[in-house]
């Protein structure tokens, strides 16, 4: 089911700015039991991000009566796209900006049981603290990494800056363990700041949980790395670029907390 400004089976103009310039943002919503669990934590950050890029909130009130329509019952993927709306030819915004949104339902994708395969791709992200933390629309280096993953017979693509520093996958934010801490990469440049990845570090606030950069060699020298998003909870790596990984119990930890929490579909 698709709703474009809460119409069933609406269009999108062809001179609607995010899909000709990328001008926009989206979140993905695990829909689980019927419930979107995490929903106040993206429609945060998805407020954030309009106001960060001067683009119009469509409203609670429409947000909420497209997911109404859009939920139901039982397991999927829930999606919000909003876009500056239409404008003519140029980069420029124009002066009168009516923000389209466009709200979706769509399967569960099918999870692989068990530790994931994982690689370091050659694509690089940019380094933008304009644009650093959102989850824009604009994902074009994301698409031709994950081209390379296929390609590879990796599960995941691992992506890097131009400081070699690993920052996270094309689709997951990446944890590791070093001297029994977990930590994670910083997104204060490039990356997604995500939302499980929000909720873990909040989880593991009073711990050893918190941000620190992570350089390519130092990844090899890892036992222990974690992967997560909004719709598949915490997955683990268990082989890097063909190494296989010794692995550890943090990622049953994490798991275990997350499911404390409310993210019943956490899985390791």
């Amino acid at each position: 089911m698709v709703l474009v400004d809460g119409v069933a089976g609406g269009r999108v103009s062809p001179f609607d700015r995010g899909l000709n310039y990328g001008d926009g943002l989206f979140e993905t919503i695990r829909l689980h039991e019927g419930r979107l669990p995490l929903l106040e934590r993206h429609l945060a950050r998805l407020q954030a991000g309009c106001a960060r890029l001067g683009i119009p909130w469509p409203g609670d009130d429409a947000l909420a009566d497209d997911l109404r329509q859009v939920t139901g019952e039982g397991e999927g993927v829930v999606r919000i796209v909003v876009t500056r709306g239409n404008g003519g030819r140029g980069y420029a915004p124009p002066e009168r900006v009516q923000a389209t949104r466009i709200v979706s339902r769509h399967p569960l994708p099918h999870a692989t049981p068990g530790g994931l395969s994982v690689g370091v791709c050659n694509v690089r992200l940019g380094r933008n603290r304009h644009l650093a933390g959102l989850k824009h629309v604009s994902r074009l280096e994301q698409v031709i990494a994950a081209a390379e993953a296929q390609e590879h017979g990796w599960q995941e693509g691992l992506m890097l800056d131009d400081r070699d520093c690993v920052v996270e996958g094309t689709r997951h934010n990446l944890f590791y363990v070093r001297d029994g801490r977990l930590l994670t990469p910083p997104v204060d440049e490039c990356g997604v700041a995500g939302v499980m990845r929000a909720q873990i570090l909040e989880l593991f606030a009073t711990g050893d949980g918190c941000e620190e950069p992570l350089g390519y060699d130092a990844l090899h020298a890892l036992d222990e790395v974690l992967l997560c998003n909004a719709v598949v909870g915490v997955r683990v790596v268990n082989r890097l670029e063909g190494r296989k990984l010794a692995g550890g119990h943090t990622g049953a930890e994490v798991a275990h907390r997350l499911r404390e929490a409310g993210v019943a579909w956490a899985v390791v």
